[in-house]
């Protein structure tokens, strides 16, 4: 679902999302100045939690791994809330909203067969941010397709990994590996 309007200026629609109350089992996200609901479900809750016991296996404080924090992209007039956001060190732990420049690694989980968003302008996004790295996992496909070295709005090509296969990625100098053997498909 998106709510479309020409009224808003960017910071009300931020300050609009951070009141937002999505519905149960929807996530809200800013898109090119549009509110979008997301459905979750059970194989994207899962998939997150592997995500955050990835980033605890490789020692990281809770602090540093959140779960659909706010973080304005003002470029596209955007305000993304990752599934999984991987913090840097250097990170601010009081910062409301998230700054992009915190999040050294980003990991989505695709809500619906199309994943246009994920796939498209937050790979863009992530890039122009300078984010390390980016997983997107899709059940729909049973593939993560990795996006790493994203600087200045390009990133070369993915790697692409089959469910049940192990990804690693690093993020502000730390290694992640992820065991996607029990990773639940959509479909």
């Amino acid at each position: 679902m998106m709510v479309a309007h020409e009224v808003f200026t960017y910071q009300e629609l931020l300050d609009i999302l951070e009141k937002l109350e999505a519905p149960p089992g929807f996530k809200s996200e800013l898109v090119r100045g549009e509110i979008v609901l997301s459905p979750q479900g059970r194989a994207h809750s899962e998939i997150i939690l592997a995500g955050q016991e990835a980033a605890r296996a490789a020692g990281l404080p809770r602090w540093r791994v959140l779960s659909d924090v706010l973080s304005p992209f003002p470029h596209t007039r955007s305000g993304f809330c990752p599934d999984v956001s991987i913090l840097r060190s250097t990170a601010s732990r009081t910062a409301k909203p998230l700054p992009r420049s915190d999040i050294a690694g980003a990991i989505e989980v695709i809500s619906s067969d199309l994943g246009e968003k994920d796939y498209g302008i937050k790979v863009q996004e992530y890039a122009v941010a300078g984010i390390d790295s980016y997983l997107i996992a899709d059940p729909y496909k049973g593939l993560c397709t990795l996006f790493t070295r994203l600087e200045n709005g390009v990133s070369p090509e993915p790697q692409t990994y089959p469910f049940g296969e192990t990804v690693t990625f690093t993020a502000d100098g730390t290694d992640f590996v992820l065991d996607t053997s029990d990773w639940p498909r959509i479909g």
